[in-house]
């Protein structure tokens, strides 16, 4: 058992299926159950699950363990997005949430993303008594099974059809409203299809989808967006010219990847900084000040072009770390200071959203929702074309090498790598960016050559710049990543080259 704990990550679990024996899962499901029991405290648990082939055993062994424990189980037994998950778990406020799924892994993985009361986040260090770190002793304890007096029910949730009502009217979109506007949908044969489908229809508009039928084997490839392999059709479809904007999403649903018809990525943050006047429409009237101004978290990876389009938007742009329940308990816990939204390049995108559409003071979760962001994306699309052709040119201007990564059989050897990469960006005269504004640790490094620290919407950028932005990953092994942003291909070529010279130099051959 102790051979499989680097399945306990920063903010999920996942692991391997294969690396679970009857055994483990049997622990691992009553470890679960037992945290939700006496450190959430909850007498309900939202259970949901995506299209993975090993998700139904998981999931039997899961609500087994849960009713044992005296809670009640709100099943979905279905395919389900992790955002449809994340609704329900809003509308049952009151319980704790769980989410089997390993996202955009390839299909031989398996994994838990955990919600508590008022559908927030629960990760290592994050949730009661220390979230996941305490599930990992409870685990480690080898307990006896939890035999209740009175055994948990199941119960039905499944909520698509709320979830949907509550995406489009947050969204301001509704019946026929996308009239004539025609969308391509790549779902990669994750979870995602039926409420974009429901959706998407109910608007008007003309969509057609791709992989939409949820199948956890991934005949396309890795439910992954950034893997070309994988998205390299969708992107084929774009270039016929039969579509006004495409979409893409990984294997839970979480991620909205967007595509110009001419199957380029729209970069997140030039997408978010056309979204937000209509997120700020949502929010006039949220707030009792109205003097302090609306903020975003950003990605440590955003351009710096797009960190002043946001500005230019009516938000203030602050660098946050990676780590989607990072994001999400700083937005929850900085939300009565305005700031309702971030977005990840990766296509992650993340909101304050309320729990009750009539009284936003009744309060609001940190969670995402890809089907509103899809829908508002599109409304902004129809109403402001022209944004998005400017944010197209924007875009022509600065050349990219999306997040690689490279995974290492030798940590110390990773953390050798990443602090050669820093300095060789300072000797070259970069800006080291390592902390956010708060002064906590961004756990990451931002090096910037011809650019400031900060940016807001009076900002000039100059001819010749490069941004390299370098992480490790804590949500797999051993997992580094870069990105590099530049003014030119010639010098996001040269910096990208460097990076790599770096690693083959200190590795020999790729680990």
């Amino acid at each position: 058992m102790d051979s499989n704990l680097g399945m306990f990550k920063l903010y999920d679990i996942r692991t391997k299926f294969s690396n679970l024996d009857s055994h483990s899962i049997e622990m691992l499901t009553r470890s679960i159950a037992r945290y939700y029991r006496d450190d959430v405290k909850a007498d309900k648990v939202v259970l949901s699950r995506d299209a993975r082939l090993d998700c139904p055993v998981v999931m039997e062994r899961l609500i087994l363990a849960l009713r044992q424990a005296g809670i009640d189980v709100l099943l979905n037994p279905l395919q389900s997005s992790t955002c449809l998950f994340y609704y329900t778990a809003m509308s049952e406020r009151d319980g704790g949430g769980i989410m089997i799924t390993a996202s955009h892994n390839p299909g031989e993985y398996i994994g838990f993303k955990f919600v508590g009361k008022d559908a927030s986040p629960i990760a290592t260090g994050f949730g009661p008594n220390g979230g996941i770190r305490k599930i990992k002793e409870y685990y480690l304890s080898d307990m006896a099974p939890l035999i209740s007096a009175k055994p948990g029910l199941v119960k039905p949730a499944v909520k698509n059809s709320e979830y949907v009502d509550y995406s489009m009217r947050l969204a301001g979109v509704g019946k026929d409203s996308l009239k004539g506007m025609r969308i391509f949908a790549e779902f990669l044969s994750g979870s995602a299809g039926l409420d974009f489908l429901m959706a998407f229809s109910e608007a008007g508009a003309e969509i057609e989808l791709s992989n939409a039928v949820p199948d956890g084997s991934f005949p396309q490839g890795d439910p992954n967006p950034i893997i070309e392999s994988s998205i390299g059709p969708a992107r084929e479809k774009m270039r016929s010219g039969r579509y006004d904007i495409g979409f893409c999403f990984d294997g839970d649903g979480d991620r909205m990847d967007l595509m110009f018809p001419s199957g380029e990525q729209v970069i997140p943050g030039f997408n978010m900084s056309i979204l937000i006047p209509y997120i700020l429409d949502i929010y006039k009237d949220a707030f009792d000040d109205k003097e302090a101004p609306f903020r975003a978290f950003v990605d440590v990876k955003a351009n710096p072009l797009s960190l002043i389009e946001l500005a230019k938007a009516g938000v203030e742009p602050h660098i946050i770390r990676n780590g989607h329940s990072f994001i999400k308990e700083k937005l929850r816990e900085h939300c009565q200071d305005k700031y309702i939204v971030c977005q990840e390049e990766s296509a992650h995108y993340y909101m304050n959203f309320p729990f009750d559409l009539g009284d936003f003071s009744k309060g609001m979760a940190a969670v995402e929702n890809t089907l509103f962001f899809s829908l508002l994306t599109a409304r902004a699309l129809k109403e402001r074309g022209d944004r998005y052709r400017e944010i197209e040119m924007l875009q022509e201007g600065i050349k990219r090498q999306r997040e690689w990564s490279l995974s290492f059989s030798d940590p110390e050897k990773m953390d050798e790598i990443l602090k050669e990469v820093e300095k060789a960006m300072i000797r070259r005269g970069a800006v080291v960016v390592n902390e956010m504004d708060d002064g906590s640790d961004l756990d990451a490094s931002l090096m910037r050559i011809g650019l400031g620290k900060t940016f807001d919407s009076t900002s000039v950028i100059p001819p010749e710049w490069v941004q390299v932005a370098q992480r490790i990953s804590r949500s797999e092994d051993a997992l580094a990543r870069w990105e590099v942003v530049a003014s030119s291909k010639e010098l996001c070529i040269e910096y990208g080259d460097m990076i790599k010279e770096i690693t083959q130099r200190y590795l020999g051959n790729r680990e």
